[in-house]
């Protein structure tokens, strides 16, 4: 089991199954995220909205992306993606596209919550900052299991993302 850092683009710079991660360089508009009527709503919006972030904080001053992404994320998953981040921009790199996510299996208990993800990062990867040249593409049928916790604030956040071996289909 390979562990992930979450987001097409930080998610992937931390993704130790040896490829690397694919840089973004089309800005993801910041739109507010819409109330989620149900835990299992709040549960999914923060997960899509684990990469975007990702993407913003790749942008932004080193001093402002803990921020950002603490939206988002919690510890483990905090600490990989600042580190990520970090690691991409020193090799001059940002990531591109967004993951098309095919979330399935969402269980929530309390304040902790999984949902396994059969997603396609083919529209994404990795770009150099300077040229926008891309320079690594994602693939398909990528099996993520997502671990998020409630925090006292009762915010949903990403605290792990892990690579399974097991095959997903995109209908799963």
């Amino acid at each position: 089991m390979a562990m992930f850092v979450v987001t097409a683009s930080a998610v992937t710079a931390c993704q130790s199954s040896g490829t690397a991660p694919e840089p973004t360089l089309t800005m993801t508009p910041s739109s507010p995220t819409p109330t989620a009527t149900t835990s299992e709503d709040a549960v999914l919006a923060v997960y899509r909205d684990l990469y975007p972030a990702g993407q913003r904080a790749e942008r932004a001053y080193p001093a402002e992306r803990k921020a950002i992404l603490e939206q988002v994320a919690t510890q483990p998953l905090l600490s990989r993606m600042l580190r990520g981040i970090a690691a991409l921009r020193a090799t001059h790199r940002v990531t591109w596209g967004n993951p098309e996510h095919h979330p399935f299996d969402v269980r929530i208990e309390r304040d902790r919550a999984t949902l396994h993800d059969c997603q396609d990062a083919r529209k994404g990867g990795q770009a150099d900052d300077r040229t926008g040249k891309r320079l690594t593409h994602g693939t398909s049928r990528i099996h993520l299991v997502a671990t998020l916790a409630k925090g006292t604030d009762g915010a949903w956040r990403v605290s792990k993302v892990e690579q399974v071996k097991e095959p997903c289909s995109p209908t799963a």
